[in-house]
């Protein structure tokens, strides 16, 4: 008797890169590359492996992300709902046009704040509102 099995996945090539930088007053978190849909696995486990223990504020900086995918969009939402639930605010900052019209097309324009960096890196009473 032959039991049928599954295949494994493979694992998708990563488009995707993230810096880290804990500021005084939030995380900032840089995505650059590509968030296609093969992506949307590799950004949901690269965000919820940074420690972000001690801040109430995490910012996503998009200026070098050049494609969201509707699956990443899910992968980001999720994100954000999680740190929400422990009382963590997720922003985001440098959104370049067609991600933020990708977003707003999506209708979740209202779930993410944007955010200037260059005034909060300043200001970080900024920051903390």
């Amino acid at each position: 008797m032959t039991i049928p099995t599954i295949p494994a996945r493979p694992t998708p090539e990563c488009k995707l890169a993230f810096q880290v930088e804990c500021r005084s007053h939030f995380l900032l978190v840089a995505i650059k590359g590509e968030a296609s849909f093969d992506q949307a696995e590799v950004l949901s486990a690269q965000l919820l492996r940074i420690p972000r223990d001690r801040y109430s504020l995490v910012v996503l900086d998009l200026a070098e992300l050049t494609f969201l995918s509707s699956l990443a969009m899910g992968a980001l939402v999720e994100y954000r709902r999680g740190l929400w639930r422990r009382g963590i605010e997720v922003r985001l900052a440098n959104v370049p046009a067609p991600v933020w019209l990708a977003l707003e097309s999506a209708g979740l324009g209202p779930l993410f704040v944007p955010m200037d960096l260059k005034q909060a890196m300043r200001s970080p009473a900024v920051a903390a509102a």
